[in-house]
């Protein structure tokens, strides 16, 4: 477990006197249902990640573009609108052109106010696989690594990943001690 100042400053706003639509891009883990349970909410979860990689690898990578995938892979109507995105540690999974076509989608579903949560790491090797990251209350999560296999981490600049949430303002970065900077991003 560890204390999480971007999980708490993303959370700072939220009470219990307002339903807030909230999209969780990690795997569905009953430690986060039973977190957000105690709000008024309408959870969307999709482990986005597994999604994307059986789609890679049931497509020819020509047949079909990266933005053709997500939009599959997000299959939200254009009256969808979420309060909360919680991209967890995905952001270390893509490069900038495929972040920007996800950063690009995931804005179909934001108004003024929407906030995202991600972390990236600095760290020249990550995980082969995202963290599961679980919610323990307001200011701590727990994490799992599911393997021990790593990768090459990208190492996004901040200064890249604030070029690609353009639409987006910085509300909150946190540099950990461990290489992980947490972000809490607001939609303009």
């Amino acid at each position: 477990m560890h204390k999480s100042l971007g999980l708490s400053a993303l959370l700072e706003p939220v009470r219990g006197d307002r339903i807030l639509s909230i999209l969780d891009l990690g795997p569905a883990l009953k430690a986060n249902v039973r977190f957000w349970s105690q709000f008024s909410c309408r959870l969307h979860i999709l482990d986005f990640y597994r999604s994307y990689r059986e789609w890679k690898a049931a497509v020819v990578p020509k047949e079909e573009s990266e933005e053709a995938g997500f939009s599959a892979m997000l299959p939200f109507s254009d009256k969808m609108v979420f309060d909360i995105i919680l991209a967890w540690d995905l952001f270390n999974y893509f490069d900038l052109r495929q972040l920007e076509a996800l950063v690009q989608r995931l804005s179909r579903w934001c108004r003024s106010g929407t906030r995202l949560f991600t972390l990236t790491s600095s760290l020249p090797n990550i995980s082969a696989l995202p963290t599961i990251f679980k919610i323990v209350n307001r200011e701590h999560i727990m994490y799992e690594i599911s393997t021990q296999d790593t990768r090459p981490c990208p190492r996004h600049e901040p200064r890249e990943i604030a070029k690609l949430m353009a639409r987006f303002t910085v509300a909150s970065s946190f540099l950990l001690h461990h290489g992980i900077r947490e972000y809490v991003f607001v939609f303009k």
